[in-house]
């Protein structure tokens, strides 16, 4: 093939790609189907006395525009296995674009989660593995999920504190 017989291709091809790209980028551009991204969740400390357990969650706003916290429902797991709490609560928090808020939940520990917290405590354990599901209902996106798994550790020196 010469190059006038690929410029003959080229053009033809152009407002059909054209019009490919601009399809495109309406459909990009019509917000309303596009649904915000769920906050990222994490926990900046635990702390426990008998069941009274107490959780700093902070939750980060990652959208461009803020986001309406309605509702928050959360699940714990520890060790893959054992539930330490459930969570429904409605904070009512407005969380600007790229912004967070920490959120103190106070539950009661099950005695399975409580024991375990305890054995870290005491060092019988080094760490202990967690699972935190559940979601953050906005008042713009409906229901969004949250999921965070890490390891929880000791503070040294504050029994009952861990981060």
């Amino acid at each position: 093939m010469n190059a006038s017989g690929l410029a003959t291709i080229i053009l033809r091809a152009c407002p059909r790609l054209l019009f490919i790209l601009c399809a495109t980028l309406l459909a990009a551009c019509s917000g309303d189907a596009v649904r915000d991204e769920a906050p990222f969740a994490e926990v900046s400390s635990w702390s426990i006395e008998g069941q009274d357990l107490s959780v700093d969650l902070r939750l980060r706003n990652v959208n461009d525009d803020p986001m309406q916290v309605e509702g928050l429902v959360l699940d714990v797991t520890l060790d893959q296995a054992v539930s330490l709490f459930r969570h429904r609560g409605s904070p009512g928090v407005e969380i600007a674009p790229g912004g967070f808020e920490t959120f103190e939940i106070r539950a009661k520990a099950s005695p399975e989660g409580t024991a375990l917290l305890k054995a870290l405590s005491d060092r019988e354990r080094g760490d202990l593995p967690y699972v935190l599901a559940g979601t953050v209902i906005t008042a713009k996106s409906g229901t969004l999920p949250i999921r965070r798994e890490g390891r929880i550790y000791t503070v040294p020196g504050r029994p009952g504190e861990f981060r």
